[in-house]
């Protein structure tokens, strides 16, 4: 993972009219676009945009411009990767990143272009941006007077979990819970485990076989993209982890769930 940051100072003299126009909204979008426009050009393939994530980015900029500092770590300790799991947990990946840019302009005129192209010009934001181990981005930007706080949160989703995620389970109920796959992988390989409290605890596969500290979990396709999961907690009370991964892998990274 890669977590840098960029402070540019800019005197923008002309502002596309098209920008003269935009919302916030719409200037996060066009970033995102000219991101991609970058990727292409690179022969990558492009990104697909993440509310989630940009709900994040959004955050981290609104935290920086209001608790006055410029850093990818944030006024409580949190990196990208910690603010992930915090605010976002229900989006499981693989790899998380970062890019931040801190722009000022006396006359309050920013364009998405000199954001992307400023980027583009610092060797580790590049690298961010055309890392083609990434595919999906959230742009997060935060304006105030003649400063603009920008940030770019990169992501190797597996799956998103989709609902209400209960804070308890009861461990004499299975649960079936629903999921989004958005990973570019072919869904036949991606695979479900369930961590063990207890990881001495063992789960019987077959007559020859047993798990020790987890059980593999079967997915139940809805859909091309979505399907379910039945959840029984078998290992009795604590807190079990579901992780996902692929041809019967998993990575370490899972949905947290308490069973009492």
């Amino acid at each position: 993972m890669k977590k840098v940051y960029l402070y540019l100072m800019f005197i923008f003299i002309t502002l596309s009219a098209m920008a003269q126009t935009m919302t916030v909204r719409e200037f996060e979008l066009e970033v995102w676009r000219l991101t991609n426009v970058e990727r292409v050009r690179h022969n990558l393939s492009p990104l697909s945009y993440e509310e989630g994530l940009a709900d994040l980015a959004r955050l981290h900029s609104g935290n920086m411009l209001l608790h006055n500092f410029f850093a990818h770590r944030d006024h409580k300790g949190d990196e990208v990767a910690d603010r992930k799991d915090k605010y976002y947990p229900t989006l499981l990946i693989s790899a998380i990143g970062e890019n931040l840019g801190k722009f000022t302009n006396s006359g309050m005129k920013f364009t998405p272009h000199e954001l992307v192209s400023g980027w583009m010009q610092s060797p580790l934001h590049r690298d961010n941006i055309l890392n083609p181990q990434y595919t999906h981005l959230g742009v997060g930007l935060v304006f105030r007077g003649t400063t603009l706080f920008a940030t770019q949160n990169f992501a190797t989703p597996t799956v998103k979990f989709k609902g209400n995620l209960p804070s308890k389970f009861d461990v004499k109920k299975v649960y079936r819970l629903s999921f989004e796959y958005l990973s570019p992988r072919p869904a036949k390989e991606l695979s479900a485990t369930l961590i063990y409290p207890d990881k001495k605890t063992s789960f019987k596969i077959s007559d020859e076989q047993e798990m020790v500290g987890a059980q593999p979990i079967a997915l139940r396709w809805t859909s091309s993209t979505t399907f379910d999961v039945d959840l029984p907690f078998n290992a009795g009370k604590g807190e079990y982890q579901l992780c996902f991964g692929f041809n019967g892998g998993y990575f370490p990274e899972g949905l947290k769930l308490r069973a009492r």
